[in-house]
């Protein structure tokens, strides 16, 4: 069942569509110029449209050979008000979701992991105390080992934690800062696969308006998608620039034989993209993918 509206229409008793937003007539495919005769046109080949319009049947019908278009019936004493939903919409929001919430257990299980890297710190700065004379000579290079790498692991964490919930008591992102932490995290995927990583984060402000924990999500969805796509040993380029009110992230990486799609779900994070009052773009062009992801500047200082 579909849940969320795309678009709204209001047809009279005669069959005529009297209002109808784009969101309707782009759903149900419907031209600007005579949306009623498309309407009636596709209703004659339809019986579960025929019927809803007619005012018989059940209040919801389902259109396309993969019932990919649900359209409402509410009925009023002059006609009927029609809501659409497309599945893709409720594609879209249902990653919405699972990302909000996969946000959150995350950053739950993060906390939880840097509790006890807290108590060890602890611990070894007690034992550090109570060694004395050979024996503190020699445990010392051990217990300096361990303190390095509970440093290094509450280091990736804050890094995970600023990047997949980032903190922003001004209300923005600053990209710039950001860029560099989320590249970091793949650091080890890039050297594992003999990736050529260059981040340019860019100097200045770069501050993204929106929501930031969906700034950072949509960012980390690409240069995640760019890791999984580029072939072993290839190269991926990511730069920041601030430009005519925008905070404008360019992104390119090199093409396998297959030009893979792994990593990318285009339609969705367009919608993200529109949904942060922004645009994204991405095109091909020898053997190099180039994404372009235009997000409005927060101007605040």
């Amino acid at each position: 069942m579909l849940h969320y509206a795309s678009g709204a229409a209001f047809v009279d008793r005669n069959g005529t569509l009297v209002a109808a937003d784009d969101g309707f007539l782009v759903a149900l495919n419907l031209p600007a110029h005579d949306p009623t005769g498309a309407l009636r046109t596709r209703a004659a080949e339809s019986p579960a449209l025929r019927m809803l319009l007619g005012g018989e049947g059940p209040e919801v019908a389902r259109l396309g050979s993969k019932a990919e278009v649900e359209l409402e019936r509410h009925r009023s004493a002059v006609g009927l008000l029609l809501v659409v939903r497309t599945r893709e919409l409720q594609d879209e929001l249902e990653h919405a979701q699972r990302s909000n919430a996969l946000s959150r257990v995350i950053s739950g299980v993060a906390h939880d992991i840097k509790n006890p890297l807290n108590a060890m710190a602890l611990q070894l700065a007690i034992l550090s105390e109570k060694l004395v004379g050979a024996e503190a000579a020699a445990a010392g290079p051990h217990l300096g080992a361990l303190r390095e790498q509970v440093s290094r692991v509450n280091e990736v964490l804050r890094r995970f934690l600023d990047v997949a919930d980032p903190p922003a008591p001004l209300g923005y992102t600053d990209l710039c800062g950001w860029l560099a932490d989320a590249s970091a995290l793949f650091a080890h995927e890039a050297r594992r696969r003999r990736l050529q990583f260059v981040v340019e984060p860019g100097r200045g402000n770069a501050r993204s308006g929106g929501d930031p924990a969906r700034v950072g999500r949509l960012v980390l969805v690409l240069l995640a998608g760019a890791v999984a796509a580029t072939p072993d040993g290839g190269r991926i380029e990511v730069g920041l620039q601030a430009a005519d009110g925008q905070a404008i992230l360019r992104l390119a990486h090199a093409l396998g034989d297959g030009e893979s799609e792994n990593g990318y779900d285009w339609e969705v994070d367009r919608a993200a993209a529109r949904g942060l009052g922004g645009e994204l773009d991405q095109q091909r062009e020898e053997g190099v993918r180039h994404i372009v992801l235009r997000l409005p500047m927060n101007e605040r200082t």
